[in-house]
């Protein structure tokens, strides 16, 4: 418990360092890069950068089967297996990434019919590509990333992630500021995913000197295969609510839009990587409970509790973001960039189903219950696209942030099905209990949010930025008190709490 701890917060501290990094250099670039290179551009890079999205499905899903295969042979210390694995991904990844080379050659001819506000010229060719290419490094050396991940090491990366980027970001300032050059900000970004994932691979070499092994092991081949088939319609549905949104607006709408649109959903994005660092080192210690075969009643105490920390960190994060982030949008990149509150409300609800159903994600995962996920991952992702399309063309932008929230509530109500009936078949009525909780969770969740909107439009500060903190302030006081009238005699509130205590006491 205490090793386990341990790793769970180093990993998770490190991470959360490096996205707080991370998104520090965001929000300058961003508001220097409109300054100086203009809206348009920014708008062509999230369209791009959803193109790029739509062509890494050629991943299918081999990075989740191959976690989920670490497992038991990292338990086992079986480091023959550990070796077929990584050089089985190994291959599998220069397949891909020749793939995506063909792939983005493929779309170019197609620019100008996904662009719509915006010349599409040689450059704007050259652009594209240049973009293109960090993905296609990241295919032929980050695939000992995983063993970091599974082994409970992803600080390691992190670490090496996060000074790299560092030097990179300030090397793009100055790409924007003194050259204006859009073209030197996207080709530092391939600089930088080449350089770090050099530096990730050399460090695996030395923390696991037995990966040395050539020879393909086609049977091994064959047994991921069978799982990644079903993977890959969940790949197919999770990108289609997550990054075809880009595509609707720009293509049925304005590729301008996109660029406004994405100074909300980068924020949000980077809070939902942030929360990530501090949530996904627990799901290798789910992948292990399964393993292990725990009693179905303390698999799914360990479900409530979990679920209930990703409901508390929704509330301290998103709540806040209901309430500020427009005045956030103001004095980072001005009045005229705002799109108001319903479009706020709309992304806020998308990214709390995202937080909170995601612990059912780990079981899944954990259980490899791929083959079950994936009828759900396709009427998911039909819903999507359909209600997307329809709903942007009857009432614009609005239309598709529904679209997006009913394949998530599809997802979510899909997930719990699956997890309840091959992981806690014993328990009765086990879905009924799951879904009362979620229900109370979310009318605490809509009344803390009226309540700090509320509190919020008290605040007369003319200064935008101390209008902000204050109304921070306020918003993490509100949170907190109500929160603890409502659950200080919960039990999974009692459980964390003990689990804190314990692993403090421990340490010290």
């Amino acid at each position: 418990m205490g090793r386990s701890m341990l790793l769970v917060l180093k990993n998770s501290f490190t991470g959360l360092a490096s996205q707080i990094i991370s998104m520090f250099f965001l929000f300058i670039t961003r508001n220097l890069f409109i300054k100086y290179i203009g809206i348009d551009l920014l708008g062509l890079n999230g369209t791009f950068a959803s193109i790029l999205q739509t062509l890494s499905l050629a991943e299918l899903g081999f990075q989740t089967a191959i976690v989920h295969s670490m497992y038991k042979p990292l338990a086992e210390n079986d480091t023959n297996k550990l070796n077929d694995i990584v050089n089985a991904f190994k291959y599998i990844y220069r397949i891909i990434g020749i793939i995506f080379i063909v792939g983005s050659l493929a779309v170019c001819p197609f620019l100008d019919r996904i662009i719509t506000g915006i010349e599409v010229t040689k450059t704007i060719y050259l652009y594209f590509l240049i973009q293109s290419l960090s993905s296609v490094a990241s295919y032929f050396l980050a695939y000992k990333r995983s063993l970091l991940f599974a082994d409970q090491k992803d600080y390691i990366s992190k670490i090496i992630d996060m000074a790299v980027n560092i030097v990179a970001c300030l090397c793009q300032l100055i790409a924007i500021v003194f050259y204006h050059s859009y073209f030197w900000y996207i080709t530092i970004k391939v600089l930088q995913v080449v350089i770090a994932n050099i530096f990730v691979h050399i460090s695996c070499n030395r923390i696991y000197p037995y990966l040395k092994k050539d020879k393909l092991d086609k049977n091994l081949l064959g047994n991921l295969w069978t799982d990644v088939k079903s993977i890959f319609i969940g790949k197919i549905a999770s990108y289609i609510y997550s990054s075809t949104d880009n595509l609707v607006i720009s293509s049925l709408i304005s590729t301008s839009l996109v660029g406004v649109l994405t100074n909300y959903t980068v924020i949000i994005l980077n809070l939902k990587t942030l929360l990530n660092c501090l949530v996904a080192p627990i799901a290798p210690i789910v992948g292990k409970s399964i393993a292990e075969r725990k009693s179905q009643q303390q698999q799914y105490k360990e479900l409530r509790i979990y679920t209930h920390f990703r409901f508390i960190l929704a509330s301290l994060i998103i709540i806040p973001v209901i309430v500020l982030i427009d005045t956030f949008i103001c004095f980072w990149v001005g009045e005229q960039y705002t799109l108001g509150g319903l479009v706020v409300v709309l992304i806020c609800i998308e990214f709390y189903i995202h937080l909170v159903h995601s612990a059912l994600c780990d079981y899944v995962n954990g259980e490899g219950l791929f083959n079950e996920e994936k009828n759900i991952s396709i009427i998911a992702a039909i819903m999507n696209l359909i209600t997307s399309i329809v709903l942007a063309l009857g009432i614009g932008l609005e239309g598709v942030l529904i679209g997006t929230i009913i394949s998530q509530s599809i997802f979510w109500v899909g997930r719990s099905m699956i997890v309840s009936r091959n992981c806690f078949y014993e328990i009765n009525n086990v879905l009924v209990k799951y879904w009362g909780e979620q229900i109370l969770y979310a009318i605490l969740f809509v009344i803390m949010s009226c309540v700090c909107k509320i509190a919020f439009s008290f605040v007369t500060i003319n200064h935008p930025l101390f209008e902000f903190l204050i109304g921070g302030i306020l918003c993490e006081v509100i949170i907190i008190v109500m929160y603890l009238v409502a659950f200080h005699r919960n039990d999974n509130f009692k459980e964390l709490l003990s689990m804190l205590k314990k692993f403090i006491g421990k340490e010290a």
